[in-house]
């Protein structure tokens, strides 16, 4: 390290600053600036002053006060003193190491500050691709005809009961209801008692059925090959039939065959008195 007048000089200069422009921000005489630059303490008019004025110096030139000012005691300091130079060269130099290991400390500080950043930006990235949908969509609910998405059926509703166990407490008649307008799971048909009797065979495939007898919803599911349903009504009786060519229909003892063809989707009609019965296939 140079000597304080010149580490002032050097470090006034290469900061662009002349003495009259130091003069007029610090306040400071320019003749006292100079000699404080020359080491002619003996201009300035006592050691406070000196003292005062190169504090103050140093600061507006950016220099550490605190060394400026420990080299400027090792100027007059007399060597019978105890406090000894190289005891003073020794603080300069631990002050100098403090500052060293704070600035290391303040850049590990930095360091770990973006570590934890970057960790925190890589796990939330993680997540939330995590969290992301893979687009794949569940396969869609299969209709009322045979096997066929309702997303493609032309304003059919979707009936998930398709292929299903057939609803056995759908074909029970309601509680004092008559026979002749309820249901029979066997074969055997009824007797005409001047109402509708319509019964159901099933053939080689599954058919998703639906039986309405006088208004109300009697039967909804899956007539399975080689099962028989007999249904029983007064005045009318509606079958929806999801698969016509899977079931053989009987009105009345007299067997009208199946209704279509497989997949076809029939729903027919039946009334009491009249023979004329038409089937109406859906789009």
């Amino acid at each position: 390290m140079g000597s304080i007048g010149e580490i002032l000089r050097s470090t006034r200069e290469a900061k662009g600053i002349t003495l009259e422009q130091a003069e007029e921000d610090t306040k400071i005489r320019k003749r006292y600036l100079q000699a404080l630059e020359d080491g002619d303490y003996d201009i300035i008019p006592g050691r406070v002053y000196a003292k005062g004025f190169l504090r103050n110096y140093a600061t507006y030139l950016g220099l550490n006060q605190e060394e400026i000012m420990m080299e400027y005691k090792l100027l007059g300091m007399p060597v019978k003193d105890d406090y000894a130079r190289t005891d003073i060269q020794a603080s300069i130099n631990r002050l100098r190491s403090n500052r060293r290991s704070s600035k290391k400390a303040y850049l590990l500080t930095v360091l770990v500050a973006i570590l934890a950043v970057v960790t925190l930006v890589f796990y939330n990235f993680i997540y939330k691709n995590a969290a992301k949908p893979t687009g794949k969509t569940a396969n869609p609910p299969v209709n009322e005809q045979a096997g066929v998405p309702a997303n493609k059926q032309k304003n059919e509703p979707v009936d998930n009961s398709v292929y299903s166990v057939p609803n056995q407490d759908a074909t029970a008649p309601e509680q004092g209801a008559p026979l002749r307008s309820g249901v029979s799971g066997g074969g055997q048909v009824p007797q005409d008692t001047g109402g509708i009797n319509i019964t159901l065979k099933g053939k080689d495939q599954v058919c998703w059925t639906r039986v309405t007898v006088d208004g109300v919803v009697r039967f909804t599911g899956n007539i399975n090959p080689g099962e028989t349903r007999t249904f029983s009504g007064t005045n009318k009786i509606v079958i929806k039939l999801g698969n016509a060519g899977g079931v053989e229909v009987i009105e009345n003892g007299r067997n009208l065959g199946s209704l279509g063809s497989m997949g076809d989707v029939v729903t027919r009609e039946f009334t009491s008195g009249t023979s004329d019965n038409s089937a109406v296939q859906d789009g």
